[in-house]
């Protein structure tokens, strides 16, 4: 099972460094920009999972093949940059959306392993999966996602839900598979459908 979470946590790292790289480039940053942006980006929630945790010194700063990882998916991004005009946005939402999917399921995973009240599990879940792409949006000056009125955060939510509703005695790649497919389904669908969550109006009194 080791083996699994470290290889879906780098391909998840990988796919949330794509989506920033990809951001950063739409602002017209350099390499090292880009660079800086897909690690935030991709090292960010889990960061900030693990320090909530208590599980220090963190992982990427014993061995730093996330952030590797995170500066050669800048490279790449940068190398076939010119290949991605007119397409970023599209792709920007679609390795998020995956980023996001996954890093749902494995915040929950871990804190679960920490032995987190279920209902903390699901808000570390959601942590895990949402923190990076904050940090993202907040460095390039973009609204963080956070706090559109896209289904992003909910979607994480219900994934990490999922795993905790799973009983602890089936397969965990049963509970994975399922956590990361209700993230990703839900995301996805709200995207090609414009699905969103709008804010309640206000209610003023009548003068």
């Amino acid at each position: 099972m080791f083996d699994l979470v470290l290889w879906i946590a780098l391909f998840g790292t990988a796919v949330f460094a794509v989506s920033g790289a990809l951001m950063a480039l739409r602002q017209g940053m350099d390499f090292i920009g880009v660079s800086f942006i897909a690690t935030v980006t991709g090292i960010g929630g889990g960061t900030f999972r693990d320090i909530l945790l208590g599980d220090t010194p963190l992982s990427w700063v014993l061995d730093p093949t996330p952030v590797a990882v995170c500066i050669g998916c800048a490279l790449i991004c940068c190398f076939f940059n010119r290949f991605l005009i007119g397409r970023r946005m599209k792709w920007l939402l679609y390795a998020d959306a995956l980023g996001l999917a996954m890093f749902a399921a494995l915040g929950a995973q871990k804190a679960e392993l920490a032995g987190a009240h279920p209902l903390v599990i699901v808000l570390f879940g959601a942590v895990s999966a949402s923190f990076g792409g904050v940090i993202r949006d907040v460095i390039c000056n973009e609204p963080p996602v956070l706090l559109r009125q896209e289904i992003y955060i909910s979607a994480a939510i219900l994934g990490a839900l999922v795993y905790v509703l799973i009983p602890p005695d089936i397969a965990f790649n049963i509970r994975l598979v399922a956590s990361v497919g209700a993230a990703l389904g839900l995301r996805t669908i709200a995207i090609w459908r414009g699905w969103s969550l709008n804010f309640p109006k206000p209610i003023y009194p009548k003068e």
